[in-house]
């Protein structure tokens, strides 16, 4: 246990003294991962899958705020979509707009979430983002969640729909905006996984802030077992059984990855809890304290040494050496000389 403690202190001394550097090129990684994940599920523009492009985009959301990613990820979608289908296009549009404003009004600061939940569909442990939610963030971040899951579902209605070829009579766009729309706004699955993660944050978020030891942990299990519960539930009225092994090794390994989190996050020593009682004006306060687990990472000492006052020093010492012998040597022959005497 020291030796991860003193491996998170290292890791924990390296971002701070290098967070101006290490930032950008998370965010770069990141954006280059979404842009890369839309050009391959909705790939229709080959102009938009070239490298100098693909590096460009990343680029620009690598220095600019999360928001500009959003847009950015949105308007590359809206670009594909448009270049087969403008009529469908004008549906996606609408269903961004949404999105971007139910954001930009509740949780202007955790636009990464939006485009998050996507990739983590695709790695199959969308789970992770409740259950991380539920510890660093509040309740109020369930409007980002549910933002990700349904631009999920949308797109995955909106590839289908492009598939399908229609005449440009009014009629025959009437009945695919309707389709489209029915399929988002019906669809059971996206409807269920948007409550149960809801339900999941706000599980972890209220079970972490009970005064017990090791809430942060209990809330993570307490979070995924409802997440396993929720979706088994689900998956066995909507007649997806298949789906049940992948959600609970899904849901397994999104709660082993909010532990790692979690550790570097805050680890607390129960064993020194401490309660504390005193009084103000108005108040009469019970505290209960626990400090928090932190080591000092062993510190390597490097000596330097002159090489010119190393080789003087020496010159000294042998000259007092050979001096000292000398002296004795005198003294041995003066001592010989007495005895003579």
């Amino acid at each position: 246990m020291m030796s991860l403690l003193v491996f998170r202190e290292q890791v924990k001394n390296f971002y701070h003294r290098y967070d101006i550097y290490i930032i950008p090129v998370v965010k770069f990684l990141f954006a280059l991962v979404t842009i890369v994940t839309i050009n391959k599920e909705l790939g229709y523009d080959a102009r938009l899958k070239t490298l100098p492009v693909v590096l460009a985009l990343s680029l620009l959301c690598a220095f600019t705020p999360s928001a500009v990613m959003v847009l950015v990820a949105a308007l590359l979608a809206l670009v594909h979509v448009f270049f087969i289908s403008p009529i469908i296009s004008a549906v996606v549009l609408v269903f961004l707009m949404i999105i971007y404003f139910l954001y930009a009004r509740f949780t202007p600061n955790l636009g990464y979430i939006i485009l998050a939940i996507p990739i983590l569909y695709y790695l199959k442990i969308p789970y992770t983002i409740p259950l991380l939610l539920g510890i660093i963030s509040t309740p109020m971040a369930v409007v980002p969640t549910a933002c990700g899951v349904l631009v999920y579902y949308v797109f995955q209605v909106i590839n289908s729909a492009i598939s399908v070829q229609v005449n440009k009579s009014v009629d025959d766009i009437l009945q695919l905006y309707t389709n489209i729309i029915d399929n988002v706004i019906g669809n059971k699955q996206m409807i269920m996984s948007i409550v149960i993660f809801a339900l999941m944050l706000i599980v972890v978020y209220y079970v972490r802030r009970m005064r017990v030891d090791y809430a942060f942990e209990i809330a993570i299990g307490a979070g995924a077992l409802t997440s396993i519960l929720g979706f088994l539930i689900s998956d066995l009225i909507l007649d997806k059984a298949e789906q049940i092994l992948a959600m609970i090794l899904g849901t397994i390994v999104s709660a082993l990855i909010v532990f790692i989190v979690q550790f570097f996050q805050l680890t607390l020593d129960y064993s020194g809890v401490e309660h504390v009682q005193f009084e103000d004006d108005v108040y009469y306060y019970y505290v209960k304290a626990i400090p928090k687990m932190t080591v000092t990472t062993p510190q390597m000492k490097v000596k330097h040494i002159n090489v010119k006052n190393a080789v003087r020093g020496m010159s000294k010492f042998d000259n007092r050496h050979n001096n000292d012998l000398k002296d004795s040597f005198d003294y041995d022959i003066d001592l010989d000389n007495d005895d003579d005497n």
